[in-house]
């Protein structure tokens, strides 16, 4: 997890991830109420309502404004979510949830720091279009324990392809219930999108110990 990720204009003007090399954003889903441990807000927990979005490489949330401390998004990596499910209690909203371990220097599975907990609440509508997608693409950006997917100097990215997400785009499930905005084109300009490719801990793809948490 990263916090406060690079934020670029998108041709209507919203606010969006900029995205990596290789990345593509796959969807956008509004009315999202997040609760997030471990940082460096109040009582250890950030909670805001924004816009959660989707790629091939991470979740990607931005609040509606910034906390006090300066907060105003957050990254959560794909290949670093364990723990992940959709909860629909009787009473209370249905939510995502999961833990998610920082990225950096000594952070990552196996790391010196423990991984966040989180949790995304839809506050409005279903969610068939967005899970399906979503547990699709975090299933084949999970490195597999048997081969190395990315070195520490230069992480290679997801298995999900354009091609691939291309693909899962136009053939996905429409929820008429589920008002997650799908992209069948990206919604910013090549020419904001970042010269690198995300940053995993060093031993990403090679000696973490996903299990016990």
């Amino acid at each position: 997890m990263a916090a406060n990720p690079a934020l670029v204009s998108g041709y209507n003007g919203e606010l969006l991830p900029a995205p990596f090399q290789g990345e593509y954003i796959v969807c956008r889903r509004d009315a999202i109420e997040v609760s997030l441990d471990g940082v460096n807000a109040r009582k250890g927990k950030w909670t805001a309502t924004g816009a959660l979005f989707l790629s091939n490489f991470r979740l990607i949330y931005i609040a509606k404004k910034e906390d006090d401390s300066g907060l105003r998004a957050f990254d959560l990596p794909l290949a670093y979510i364990r723990k992940e499910d959709f909860a629909q209690p009787i009473f209370g909203c249905n939510h995502l949830k999961g833990l998610v371990w920082p990225v950096g220097e000594g952070m990552g599975p196996g790391g010196s720091a423990p991984p966040h907990q989180f949790k995304l609440y839809f506050k409005e509508g279903g969610a068939g279009t967005f899970l399906p997608i979503y547990f699709n693409l975090l299933f084949r950006a999970r490195p597999r324990e048997s081969e190395s997917m990315a070195s520490a100097s230069q992480p290679s990215a997801p298995p999900a392809t354009f091609g691939e997400v291309n693909k899962m785009v136009a053939t996905a499930f429409v929820d008429p219930n589920d008002p997650t905005k799908i992209y069948l084109s990206q919604p910013v300009d090549e020419s904001q999108r970042l010269q690198t490719n995300p940053v995993y801990a060093a031993n990403y793809g090679k000696d973490e110990k996903y299990e016990p948490m």
